[in-house]
């Protein structure tokens, strides 16, 4: 069983991967942003090895819509229902700041975020 602070950390990144390359340009400036929000995480809470390995493997991997929505649900399953909503609103905060780290919102970045939003009843 994961540690509950690791899934919040992956899914984060998960999370921040997919929407800084969704447009197919994942630049430095989303790049610096989410090594620097990884890094933040991480300080309060340190990570153990195999973790770690598995956050550099993320880089390379290409997630889906579909993927972080079910990830997602799977971490929100752990939680009572009054503790979701400040969960949804910590990660749709992230998205945010990712999409806008390089200055500009794609469409592709916007869409994505706007069908992220409406499957968990978030306006």
């Amino acid at each position: 069983m994961e540690r509950e602070t690791f899934k919040f950390v992956k899914l984060a990144a998960e999370i921040g991967l997919f929407f800084a390359k969704v447009d197919n340009d994942y630049d430095e400036r989303e790049q610096a942003f989410l090594s620097n929000y990884v890094a933040e995480l991480k300080k309060n809470n340190p990570l153990e090895y195999a973790e770690e390995e598995l956050l550099k493997e993320y880089i390379n991997k290409k997630f889906t819509l579909d993927d972080i929505i079910n990830d997602t649900e799977d971490m929100l399953d752990e939680y009572t229902e009054s503790e979701r909503y400040p969960l949804l609103n910590t990660l749709a905060t992230l998205i945010i700041q990712v999409i806008n780290a390089d200055g500009k919102v794609t469409v592709e970045e916007q869409d994505a975020f706007d069908n992220w939003k409406k499957h968990f009843g978030i306006k």
